[in-house]
């Protein structure tokens, strides 16, 4: 057993063995999740039993560009359709600019920072990536693009997204927003804005960049329902080319350091090619995490999900 801790959540990672002959309920005041890294396919069954979920260590997000706005619009619910026509009517309103700075470069970026620091600053367990990846993004500042949104002269918005040439999809890697009431109608059109960019320069695919599975530490549930509410689909990142780690099976015992609920994208039924990995396109089902026996699985439904399992922690 390898005992972790980060950003207030503590990890067991732990082999297969050890997974099914440990009594985790006695030893829930110790550790918030429980882990199998790469589980080998003979064990899923046994792990699943156990109450583990096997699944993807990260989610890539997806959706079709579409040949315009219009038509991206109407793949959408008539609720969210008008959440994102409101939000781009509010801009208009107001007077704010939308700019794109292509490709990026370093004022551009160092000027995103410090409104994505501010925003990073307020939240729980969050970490600044952005901040992190500062170099390895401007080295590569050919293949990045940055939305701005200005409210005069001043920065209210701005998502940096990445030209994945190979596999012709633009990726939103970071965002961030002002904190005011201006915040969520504000992403939207940024969102928006970005889309455009991606279908002028011929890209047949957007992302809404990556996640880890368990929705509730670093990603909250909003997260997974606002990409959901939009259209897009998450699969597997590293089918994507995003992150390269295995698969995972975990078991959370407490949401002290977690939001209630929290959300895990699963994989619905073992589909194996082999190899012990699972193969391109299995199905996902989603986790709900909750100490409460009856939570309301209607925000939870997506087109991807196969099924909602509630899971009762503590």
């Amino acid at each position: 057993m390898v005992v972790e801790t980060a950003y207030g959540l503590t990890t067991a990672v732990v082999t297969a063995d050890e997974a099914l002959n440990t009594d985790w309920a006695s030893l829930r005041g110790e550790f918030d999740v429980v882990r199998v890294l790469d589980p080998k396919p003979r064990s899923r069954p046994q792990l699943r039993r156990a109450g583990f979920a096997v699944h993807p260590a990260w989610v890539t997000w997806i959706a079709p560009a579409c040949p315009s706005e219009e038509a991206f619009l109407d793949g959408l619910s008539g609720k969210e359709r008008r959440s994102v026509r409101a939000g781009m009517r509010f801009v208009d309103e107001q007077g704010i600019r939308m700019k794109a700075v292509l490709p990026l470069d370093s004022d551009t970026y160092d000027a995103f920072l410090e409104l994505y620091e501010r925003q990073i600053s307020t939240m729980r367990h969050g970490v600044p990536f952005a901040r992190h990846d500062r170099d390895d993004v401007l080295s590569h500042a050919d293949e990045y693009f940055a939305v701005q949104v200005l409210a005069d002269d001043t920065l209210v918005g701005c998502c940096v997204c990445r030209v994945r040439e190979d596999v012709s999809t633009v990726v939103i890697r970071f965002a961030a927003t002002a904190p005011d009431s201006r915040q969520h109608r504000v992403v939207r059109a940024m969102y928006m804005q970005a889309f455009q960019v991606a279908r002028e320069l011929g890209c047949r695919d957007i992302s809404l960049g990556t996640d880890p599975a368990l929705y509730g530490h670093i990603a909250k549930p909003g997260l997974f329902s606002f990409k959901t509410a939009l259209r897009f689909t998450p699969i597997p990142a590293r089918f994507f080319g995003t992150v390269d780690e295995p698969d995972e099976a975990t078991r959370v015992l407490r949401l002290d350091a977690l939001s209630e609920p929290s959300l895990l994208l699963r994989y619905h039924l073992p589909a194996d090619d082999g190899s012990g990995l699972i193969v391109e396109g299995a199905p996902l089902g989603l986790d709900v995490l909750t100490t409460q026996p009856a939570p309301d699985l209607r925000p939870y439904r997506a087109p991807f999900v196969q099924d909602v399992d509630v899971r009762l922690v503590g």
